[in-house]
């Protein structure tokens, strides 16, 4: 999936490496940072990772976070992608005591934007030409947010 520059691209991201070792180091970073929470999606028919959730810029004070999630396109269609963002509305709530979390999502992005939309989140703006993906074109970014007694 981190190979994948058009997916990439959707989750607002430009990788610096696609290398195994690139990989690899990318996890580490992504499981060890102390602000953020980082867990692997698993098909259990195979028992192989297919994507992950994360929160990202946990703000202990306010209570928020950055939400996220990435399902490799093969996984899609199953209502995998619905149980991992519930599983992870769950942890920020319950585990990481938050009242909100956050969500940009490129507008293009209809799949991300539905499944948002059908579990709570809201639209509260646009950024306009926000993100540049790897060749240089400007998306327009949704920003949502899910206030976590209503979920």
């Amino acid at each position: 999936m981190r190979r994948d520059r058009d997916l990439q691209s959707l989750l607002l991201t430009v990788p610096d490496g696609t290398t195994d070792a690139d990989l690899t180091a990318w996890v580490e970073r992504r499981k060890n940072q102390p602000c953020e929470t980082f867990l692997a999606i698993e098909d259990t028919a195979t028992a192989k990772a297919v994507g992950y959730v994360q929160v990202t810029q946990i703000h202990r004070r306010n209570a928020t976070g950055y939400g996220g999630i990435v399902l490799a396109a093969h996984a899609r269609g199953r209502g995998l992608g619905r149980s991992a963002l519930r599983q992870l509305i769950a942890l920020g709530r319950e585990k990481l005591g938050l009242r909100k979390l956050l969500a940009e999502i490129r507008v293009d992005n209809d799949l991300s934007m539905k499944l948002h939309l059908s579990l709570g989140y809201r639209v509260v703006g646009k950024m306009e030409k926000h993100f540049a993906d790897a060749g240089g074109q400007h998306h327009d970014v949704a920003l949502l947010e899910l206030l976590l007694g209503e979920a």
